[in-house]
């Protein structure tokens, strides 16, 4: 199964992601405005040479000349170099060039359309001409050196412009501080993403996301056995009461109306199980099973020793919160006449507890779901707030013994829950060796 993405790598790449998207959608703003900026710029100083062209007096008075161009190229091309622009071109009426960068295009008509300048209008914008695609100025030129336009007659053009190629590699040239800039930008939001991913990391303690849900489930799952703590005790309390006051059958009578059983005869349940209190948890569990109308029987495989050590008392007592849960949750999941079948079996290194039901079984795609806190497939009733807890308890003795726990189908048709947990001290023996199974044999 391929691991999720952690945490830390989570917020990393969200983090850079973020900066990167930022710091290219500012650098392709700023871009789009240096060029606006740029050609913007290109336009006031285009329409100020021509302007300056088109009221030259020696231009205007030249347009009378035999020939005009003998005038009017060499003044045009001295303003050309001064003003760092690609052409500037004159025309008459008709678009007949009086000046070129090209000389041999002087006399020729214009390739592009004089009318909008030729009409008094200015004319801005890109054409392709004899010089290639160029960002250009065309107003018109009046005659007479007149000041007032509106009676002067317009007699030729003046164009001014700049290749579209020299644009573009001013644009990039001016591009380079900013993209140097993005870059050092970039690299620093980096580094700042991952410091705060480590800050961040440092201050939840290095826990993962499903560390952190584990967390939320277990401060809930408090609070519900903490309810359930304070239910027992005081039903605890009255049976001990009772009982100090010699009224056993009193005693017993409470314990039926509390739903906890009731009255524990010496039929042995489970004779191969010499733990007291597993022995004891199964004769009661099948005493409140037959209430219900639910069948549990022991495997006549089961086989346990009572615990010898210390430790064994902590593994059986962390086997009694597993198998009281694993068999409350299959009679739950019966129906009425229903069976539940329990094995306990032993090898010395390994402690396994089985529960088979004949209910409807668990869903392969639940089975990691019904061991987390708070799921239940249970119809919600007046308990509602401890529905959930069983299997969640039983996956957090596993977890905490290293054990191993299995959810599949077993001989009764329904589920069958496993749990497998190791024993503190190895001993010698057969795996999983129960009454009636040889040593090296596995018990059904």
């Amino acid at each position: 199964m391929r691991r999720a993405m952690t945490l830390r790598a989570q917020l990393l790449v969200l983090q850079v992601v973020i900066v990167l998207v930022l710091v290219c959608t500012t650098g392709f703003v700023a871009s789009a405005l240096q060029e606006r900026q740029l050609r913007d710029a290109y336009v006031d100083r285009m329409a100020g040479v021509a302007q300056s062209v088109a009221r030259l007096p020696a231009i205007q008075d030249a347009f009378d000349d035999a020939d005009p161009s003998a005038t009017i190229q060499p003044i045009a091309e001295v303003i050309r170099e001064a003003s760092e622009v690609t052409y500037v071109v004159v025309t008459d009426d008709d678009g007949i060039r009086y000046s070129h960068p090209v000389p041999e295009q002087i006399g020729r008509r214009v390739s592009t359309d004089p009318s909008v300048p030729l009409s008094g209008r200015v004319w801005t914008g890109t054409q392709t001409g004899t010089l290639g695609t160029s960002w250009r100025v065309k107003v018109p030129v009046y005659g007479d050196a007149a000041d007032d336009a509106s009676t002067a007659p317009v007699i030729g053009t003046a164009s001014v412009g700049i290749l579209e190629s020299e644009l573009r590699a001013d644009l990039t040239d001016d591009r380079g501080w900013l993209l140097g800039s993005l870059a050092a930008a970039a690299v620093v939001g980096v580094l700042c993403a991952a410091w705060v991913t480590r800050l961040v990391r440092r201050r939840i303690y290095l826990l993962e996301p499903e560390d952190i849900a584990g967390l939320l489930e277990t401060r809930g799952l408090t609070d519900a056995l903490r309810s359930q703590s304070h239910e027992f005790a005081n039903t605890v309390h009255v049976i001990s009461g009772l009982l100090e006051l010699g009224r056993t059958e009193e005693a017993v009578a409470f314990i039926e109306r509390s739903g906890y059983g009731g009255l524990l005869t010496s039929a042995a349940v489970a004779p191969g199980v010499r733990s007291p209190e597993l022995a004891a948890l199964l004769l009661v569990k099948a005493v409140t099973a037959r209430e219900r109308g639910v069948l549990l029987d022991v495997d006549d495989a089961s086989a346990l020793d009572a615990p010898a050590t210390p430790d064994a008392s902590s593994l059986h007592t962390d086997a009694l919160i597993v198998l009281g849960n694993l068999i409350d949750n299959a009679v739950d999941a019966t129906a009425p006449d229903g069976r539940v079948r329990v094995l306990l079996a032993s090898d010395g290194t390994h402690l396994r507890l089985q529960v088979d039901d004949d209910g409807p079984g668990v869903p392969s795609h639940l089975h990691h779901q019904v061991f987390k806190a708070g799921f239940s497939t249970k119809v919600p009733g007046d308990r509602e707030h401890s529905r959930g807890i069983g299997l969640a308890l039983v996956r957090r003795v596993v977890d905490r013994r290293d054990g191993e726990v299995a959810i599949g189908t077993g001989d009764l048709g329904g589920a069958r829950m496993t749990v497998e947990l190791p024993v503190p001290v190895p001993a010698s023996g057969g795996r999983f060796r129960a009454a009636g199974v040889g040593a090296g044999e596995v018990a059904p």
